[in-house]
């Protein structure tokens, strides 16, 4: 039976803990502290570590990680109050095997332990445990989802709930949402939507579009090669799953359609439903450019990200068929005057790499500290600076050359009778 380590500097509540755990059968140990439990992992350490977030001094969550440094094979389950849980899960990531959320009783204890146990095992290398855990991990951050969007009082509280829960799921998930949110807003007052409730409604949806991908096993999502008939069959689940998760929490129900639609097509060629143009939510018709375009200028793990010119172009392209025509047309628009803005300001250096000679432009945005782009160098002295007008969809580099494909040059092709 998998060891456990109980840490709590509450002296009655850590006795609690402990007395269930050992009567489901678990050798427990007890630490009144952080140094504590330390010191007895280094004595023996435990297979499992149930530790709460909220103690003097050193806190839970730096327990976490210091324990996920020195015992990558022990299992950890934080016990925190609401308050706390979006900290710890925003925080830790994928590290954190399970939550309790206080008040919690025995049932609900056995229940993360024996998550925790099997996880111990899959991390010993048990390669089929391995597997048929990531979907009972799913099923339980899902519900810790639900929990702690339901607990909030506020619909901001909700919505960072979710959002941490789906930043623990997925690399990009908070700024991804994020970014999609604000383009959507940008998209939407550029085609005339008005009223505070309607805006309102589509940043929520904004913000939740990707939430079902709780549900979607990380291999998918993360999987490098083009996806199967079977993987993109649950791919495609996830606005249902979002749409099944957020209409039940009364304060972002409306923003329930806008999740479920996101992934329909103009021509009826999307999915869930197959719905065709006015059948479509104009939120969720606004909603499905502006992911689009988010999706395709970031890194994915099947492709590098694209120029935007080529998003904006692939996207008119799709005008008619995947998107509105009118969503379509306003996102040039909206990417125009918003880069205009951005680089009102933003002077033009000339740079001279004090490494390898090279001379450069670059335009420099506010805090960022250049560097060479034939080095990497950022030994540079600057030569010049002038205010230019950038053209492009974002702020970006003045082309130069890379280092020679033959010899490594700096200089670039050309610089040596190699190339």
């Amino acid at each position: 039976m998998a060891s456990v380590l109980v840490v709590d500097d509450d002296p009655a509540l850590q006795q609690t803990v402990a007395s269930w755990v050992e009567s489901f059968g678990y050798p427990v140990h007890t630490a009144g502290g952080v140094d504590e439990a330390l010191e007895a992992m280094q004595l023996l350490p435990s297979d499992i570590a149930v530790c709460d977030v909220t103690m003097v001094a050193r806190d839970g969550v730096w327990l976490a990680w210091r324990l996920r440094e020195r015992y990558p094979r022990t299992a950890i389950i934080l016990a925190t109050a609401l308050r706390d849980a979006d900290t710890a899960a925003a925080s830790l990531r994928n590290d954190v095997v399970d939550y309790l959320l206080k008040p919690f009783d025995r049932a609900r204890l056995l229940e993360a332990l024996a998550l925790a146990r099997d996880w111990h095992g899959a991390a010993a290398g048990d390669a089929a445990l391995h597997q048929a855990l990531q979907d009972r991990l799913r099923t339980r951050r899902a519900e810790l989802a639900a929990a702690l969007a339901e607990g909030h009082t506020t619909h901001v509280g909700a919505l960072d709930g979710l959002m941490s829960m789906l930043q623990l799921h997925e690399r990009d998930g908070r700024g991804h949402a994020t970014r999609v949110a604000r383009l959507t807003l940008a998209l939407a007052d550029a085609i005339g939507l008005s009223g505070d409730g309607a805006m309102l409604d589509l940043e929520h949806g904004a913000l939740l579009h990707d939430i079902g991908k709780l549900d979607v096993p990380s291999a998918i999502l993360t999987k490098s090669a083009p996806l199967d008939d079977r993987e993109w069959a649950v791919m495609r689940t996830h606005p249902q799953l979002g749409y099944d998760l957020v209409s039940k929490l009364p304060r972002l129900a409306e923003a329930a359609d806008l999740v479920l639609a996101h992934h329909e097509a103009f021509d009826g060629s999307g999915y869930p439903r197959g719905l065709t143009g006015a059948q479509i939510p104009l939120g969720a018709r606004i909603l499905a450019v502006a992911d689009a375009y988010d999706s395709m200028t970031h890194p994915h793990t099947q492709r590098p990200p694209l120029l935007p010119a080529l998003a904006i172009n692939e996207i008119e392209r799709c005008s008619g068929s995947q998107f509105d025509p009118e969503v379509a047309e306003a996102l040039g628009e909206v990417l125009a005057d918003a880069t205009k803005e951005a680089v009102q300001e933003m002077p033009l250096y000339e740079y001279a790499c004090k490494t390898c000679a090279h001379q450069f432009e670059l335009l420099v945005r506010s805090g960022e500290a250049p560097a060479c782009p034939a080095c990497r160098g950022t030994a540079l002295e600057r030569k010049l600076s002038v205010f230019a007008a950038h053209t492009g969809a974002q702020p970006a580099r003045a082309a130069v050359p890379g280092p020679c494909g033959t010899c490594g040059d700096p200089r670039g092709p050309g610089a040596c009778s190699l190339d």
